[in-house]
């Protein structure tokens, strides 16, 4: 084969491998930005939860001494089956996270959002249907709402900084869709 022949295929391999490595980056990106987007996802349904403990806890510190006492003696009271239902809630979207696979730039962003997530579980769960009286109340009490948003502004921070690495700016999500 002639000179020229030997540099046409160098030209030729050295492109192929460009361009491969090309692909490659461009795939990763679209990867990344992919999983930021379900962190936008998950980030809605862990403020979802989040707000429902709130609310919860805020109509009971409003409510008549008669609404605590049905709180406190009825496993089936509105109350006590919100608090139920957000643990539930919580604890499946902390499983769902905690299996999401998370490139390495998204890690800390996921980490952060499915201990949110476990934390409102834990939290919504300690009044515990078996529980009557004094002993609800007291559960009821415990529940640390300082730390739970302490740790949702913490994940708010971590995915707000991943969604900009990822060049995804003002990701919101409403009403089931994914508008950026």
């Amino acid at each position: 084969m002639p000179l020229w022949g030997w540099i046409v295929t160098g030209i030729a391999v050295v492109a192929v491998i460009a361009g491969l490595v090309a692909a490659g980056f461009l795939a990763r990106k679209a990867s990344e930005r992919n999983s930021a987007m379900v962190l936008v996802a998950r980030r809605e349904g862990v403020d979802f939860v989040r707000q429902a403990l709130a609310d919860s806890l805020s109509r009971l510190a409003e409510g008549t001494d008669d609404e605590l006492r049905t709180f406190a003696d009825n496993p089936d009271s509105i109350e006590r089956r919100a608090l139920s239902e957000v643990a539930s809630r919580s604890a499946l979207l902390a499983e769902e996270i905690d299996t999401t696979p998370f490139p390495k730039s998204l890690l800390r962003a996921g980490v952060a959002l499915g201990d949110t997530a476990y934390l409102i579980a834990r939290e919504s769960a300690k009044v515990q249907p078996g529980m009557r009286g004094d002993v609800a109340l007291a559960a009821l009490g415990s529940i640390d709402l300082e730390a739970v948003e302490t740790y949702y502004r913490a994940a708010l921070v971590a995915v707000e900084d991943a969604c900009e690495s990822c060049g995804l700016e003002d990701a919101n999500v409403y009403g089931g869709g994914l508008y950026l």
